[in-house]
Order: C-alpha cells, then structure tokens, then sequence
C-alpha cells in the first residue's frame, strides 16, 4: 500500500511522533501493542482527509482503531479499555513500516526520549550530523578535515564492515577506537547521548538480530563507562554514582530493559548467520556474567540483565537442547567452588565453621539457571541461603514469580509462592500485597491451592499479618478471622466500622465473642475512657442481639452486668448515658 504524499513524514516529524508516543503510551502498552504488530493483527490502514489513519485491528474480536495524527491524544479505539491500548500502538507501528521508519525505535521510545530529555542541548557547533546508514557523509565533519582523523576513522568504519564475524570484546575495542576522537568526558546524558550517536554512526547493515546485539552492547558499553568500580582500590570503601551519572544510568537501564523484552528477531537467518548470533549470544553471556560478579547488593546493574538475556532471548531458542543451560551452571559452580576455597584459605579459616557467603549475583544467576532446568528444589535452596546471608531485595524474587505468571505455570507457580513466601515475610506491605496479588491469580486457577496459601501466610506471622488479615476478610472467612482476632488479642475498636459491617451483616454471631472478651477488658481498666469503650461496644451488641431476635438473652445479659458491677459508679453512670440500664 503507497502512503499519500502528502502524508510522508520528514525527520523532524518522526522524532515529534517518538516523543509523543513516549507520552501518550506506557511501556508495557507499547510491548503488547508491538507483539499484535509481529502478529500481523492490524489490517489495511486507510488515510483520511482529515489527518486520521484507521485500520481494524483483531484482538478478542475485531476492533476499530482511528489515530488523529495532527493530536495522537484525541485517537481512539473501540475496545474496552478506556485509555491508550495496544491496539492503537499496533497500528502506529504499521503506519511507521508503511513510512519507512524503524519500528523499534517506537519501541524503545521510552528509553530514547528519557535519555534526551535529560541531556543538556549542545550548541550548534558541537552538533554532529553523522548518517547512521551512510559511510561518506562522515567525511563532511570538521573532524575530518585533519586527514590523520579521516584515515583513522576510515579504517574503524572498514573495520565495523565485518562486525558480525568479530567476538564482543572486539566490538568493544572497536568502539573504543571510535570514541577517541570525542576524548574523555564526565559521565552525564549529554556526553552519554553524544557517544551514542558516535558508534552508532560506525554501525554497517545488519540482520535483525544482529542490530539487537549491536545496539544491546552500545548501552552496555555506555553504561560501563557510567559506573565505577563498586570499591574504591585504596580504601576499600563503597563507591556510588554522582548524580548526573546516575540519571545517564537511569536512562540506559531503560533502554536495555526495554530492548531485552523484545523477542529475538532469528527469522531468515541462514545457518553461517544463526551460528554467528549464537557466539555472540555466548560471549555477551560470558561478558554479563564477567561484570555482575563484582557487584555488590547496593549497586547491581549488570545482575538482572544476565537474568533477562537469557530469559528472553536465550532460552526461547533453545528449543529443548539443555546443554547450553547446564554449561553456564557449570561454570557458575565452579565459580562458586573457586570463591569457597578462597575462603577456605585465609587464616584461620579451620576455626570458621560457618558456611561461606557467596556474592548475591552469583547466587542469583545459580538460581536462574536452576529455574530454567526446573530444578527448582535447588534454585529455592540457593535463595534460601542467600536471602538469609544478604536479604536478597524482593524484587529479585517477584521476578521469578513474575516469570512464573506470565508462562502460565500456576502449579509451578504455587509451589514457588509456598517457597519464597518466607524469604519475603520480613519485608514491607508493597512486596506483600504483590506476593498476595500472585496468590490470588494462581487460586483463580488452581482452587485447590488455597489451603497452602493459608499455611504459608500462617508460617510467616507475625510479619504476614496484614496480608494475611486482608486475605480472610476480601474471601469473607469471617469465622477465621474472629479466631485470629481473638487468639492475638485485637481490640475490636481499633477496626473502622466498614470492616466490621460484612460481618454483622453475614455471620453477626461471630461477633459476639469478639465484642464481649472486649467489654470485660475494658471494664477491667476501672477508669473512665474503659468505660466509655465498654459503652461503645454494648451499644453494637444490642443492635447485633436484636437483629438476631434475642432480646430476651440481651436484657439478661445487660441487667447482670450491670449488677455485677453496681460499685463502680462511672461505669453505672456511662451505661445510663448510653440508655443501656434506666
């Protein structure tokens, strides 16, 4: 299909639409809108004369898309969600195919416009105008007017011809090379961004895949360069990011996180090229594995891009053939070999009984590898141990559980609730609710896993009372609840009326234990705010004894009370104050 003319779009139109898609999608719409895209879902886009591309989309059923492109913020959908959907960023993307346009660099329209946002601007004679495509318009740079600087950079571009052939440490040496001629500079968006467009302008026509590797590895290049060594050489002290570097850190790590949730383009790669992907897939492996292992639990940037790579482009592809994954165990426990008898040799490492701390990126990776082989007996074993060496930051943990979910594997999924349950227990509520988030979806459909979420939030108490509180109440296990708020002593005022009113409406005889253990303690104070307490309550168990039609029961009850307790006279005059007794 031939766009108007009118309709193309020039560079500076393309970049105002990568911004506002920034804008106007979250990231996660932006990766569902990008799979419907891969799948083909989006069928002929027509243009109207009023600046609006439409197009039918097929999600659940067939949806009607319409994108106002002079207002991308006034476009609309036909789906339920009232809100930017896929199904509009699925269209966008075919527009963009259709005008010729990279489509994942609305993919990664996050990553790139966070990155520029934070760069300060340049003047206009530190702009560099470097075609990305093409290897002549380099030479119209004032750099190249010193022909020692045009022959050398001639040579970085001959040499980035042949970039799917070189190892990974060579692309980095390479992009070493390329960065000389910028020199030096402090670590902040702006020389960041600038660096960027530098190894980006060496890049030669590559397969798909391949440019995903290009462009992973520039960012970890970039980032690299951002982060300091975790200790300093001389003092042994923890080192940490200045803040400009951190906001370049910031940016980057949306980016790479953004890149690796895509899938890994392999498609219509001879077998010289897939055996060229697979090598560098290895090394870049080996280079993660290699800078993660220095880490420390404060700063771990490279830690959870290993754990990505091989969750979304690795293990997709290995289609059954599990050597690879027991390989990179291996090497990971002989690591873990090396580091003991390390430790093992130190002075006075006879008399140390307890077990070696290992590093928390090491632990995770073993764990990782370990889920993947469904081993997972072994990878809770090494967070187990590793949270209680460390406290491993939950997230790290959601993230297996997380996986879990988005696979579909809920019986799996149950078991690793049951596991990492504890591990989170001394943790704050955000964690918790999304731990009880995940319960919620697996009893959805597995029911018969419900008694082990309720012995698993029992094992973890008293750190677990929250949640498991609000998982009684939200499925109306009133008698439960009753039980739970007797057998701790809870004051039933402390409650808001709204989370006791289910109760009295449902099941109001459980109540009445619960509100009397509390009018006897009240009384028990002898001082006037128990009493006005204990008034409070006998006023609700009136009302609970009257809806249960035993006002007989009640008088009795109230006149034998009030009796027994004839000498304390605040409390006699409370009780007349609260009409309870004449």
């Amino acid at each position: 299909m031939n766009i108007p003319h009118d309709w193309i779009m020039d560079d500076t139109q393309w970049q105002t639409l990568i911004r506002e898609v920034a804008e106007f999608f979250n990231n996660l719409t932006i990766m569902r809108g990008f799979q419907y895209y891969k799948q083909k879902r989006v069928g002929p886009l027509t243009f109207t004369e009023s600046q609006s591309v439409m197009a039918e989309v097929q999600g659940a059923e067939a949806y009607e898309v319409v994108l106002r492109m002079h207002s991308l913020s006034t476009s609309h959908c036909t789906c339920p969600v009232n809100s930017p959907c896929k199904h509009m960023a699925a269209v966008l993307m075919n527009y963009a195919e259709h005008q010729g346009r990279p489509v994942p660099a609305l993919v990664n329209a996050h990553a790139s416009t966070a990155l520029k946002q934070t760069s300060k601007p340049m003047g206009a004679d530190s702009r560099r105008s470097y075609s990305f495509s093409s290897a002549t318009d380099i030479e119209n740079t004032p750099e190249d007017n010193n022909s020692a600087n045009g022959q050398q950079y001639s040579e970085i571009k001959e040499r980035a011809m042949t970039l799917a052939g070189m190892s990974i440490p060579d692309w980095h040496e390479l992009f070493r090379a390329s960065l000389r001629r910028l020199g030096t500079g402090t670590a902040t968006t702006a020389y960041i961004q600038e660096a960027a467009d530098e190894l980006y302008a060496i890049k030669p026509k590559l397969s798909a895949a391949m440019e995903q590797l290009f462009e992973l590895h520039v960012q970890l290049y970039l980032m690299r360069y951002c982060i300091p060594p975790a200790r300093n050489s001389i003092t042994h002290t923890p080192v940490y990011l200045s803040y400009p570097a951190q906001l370049a850190v910031d940016a980057l790590q949306k980016g790479l996180e953004s890149l690796l949730l895509q899938p890994l383009d392999l498609s219509g790669l001879n077998s010289e090229a897939l055996e060229q992907v697979w090598a560098r897939l290895n090394e870049t492996a080996a280079y993660l594995r290699t800078e993660m292992l220095s880490e420390t639990a404060n700063m771990m940037f490279f830690t959870p891009l290993y754990s990505k790579l091989w969750l979304n482009w690795m293990v997709p592809h290995l289609q059954g053939k599990q050597e690879m994954l027991h390989s990179e165990l291996t090497l990971l426990n002989d690591i873990e070999a090396e580091n003991t008898a390390s430790a093992g040799a130190l002075p006075g490492a006879e008399k140390n009984t307890r077990k070696v701390s290992l590093p928390l990126p090491l632990v995770l990776a073993q764990s990782w590898m370990y889920y993947h082989l469904e081993q997972d007996s072994s990878a809770w074993e090494k967070l187990v141990h590793g949270s209680s060496a460390y406290g491993i930051p939950p997230e790290h943990l959601l993230h297996f559980l997380h996986t879990l979910m988005d696979s579909a594997e809920w019986r799996r999924l149950a078991e690793w609730l049951v596991q990492l349950g504890p591990l989170l227990a001394n943790r704050r509520n955000a964690p918790l609710q999304d731990y009880m988030r995940l319960w919620d979806m697996t009893i959805q459909q597995v029911p018969e896993a419900e008694h082990r979420m309720w012995d698993t939030l029992v094992s973890m108490l008293p750190h677990s009372r929250p949640a498991y509180e609000d998982a009684m109440h939200s499925r109306g296990q009133w008698r439960r609840w009753i039980d739970f708020q007797l057998s701790t002593g809870t004051e039933p005022l402390e409650f808001r009326v709204a989370v006791l009113q289910p109760i009295e409406k449902d099941e109001p005889e459980l109540l009445l234990p619960f509100y009397h253990q509390a009018v006897e303690r009240y009384i028990g104070h002898k001082n006037r705010d128990g009493y006005k307490s204990a008034v409070k309550l006998l006023k609700r168990l009136s009302k609970i004894y009257k809806k249960m039609k035993q006002e007989e029961l009640w008088e009795h009850f109230i006149t034998t009370l009030a009796v027994r307790n004839s000498r304390l006279r605040a409390l006699q005059e409370e009780l007349r104050k609260g009409k309870l007794i004449p």
